[in-house]
């Protein structure tokens, strides 16, 4: 019987270093570190400019096609390395 890891290996895919991508995007998602009260300030602002009605918001079909974008770039980068 062929184990996961077996099917993995036999279809050319390095599971090790997948694994290391994934880990090191978990760790370092591109954007600076912020202070939990800097996270606070800024849901609140959002809060404010909801309730405002002063906010910027992205339209379901632009979110779409950004959704779809952004899954695209994670197809590329994650299927067959």
């Amino acid at each position: 019987m062929q184990t996961i890891y077996d099917e993995i290996k036999s279809k050319g895919i390095d599971i090790d270093r997948k694994l290391q991508d994934f880990l090191y995007d978990l760790i370092d998602d591109g954007y600076p570190a912020i202070s939990e009260d800097e996270a606070k300030e800024r849901v609140s602002d959002a809060v404010d400019r909801y309730r405002n009605g002063t906010g910027n918001y992205t339209s379901a079909k632009d979110y779409e096609m950004k959704m779809e974008k952004f899954m695209d770039g994670l197809s590329l980068k994650y299927d067959n390395h």
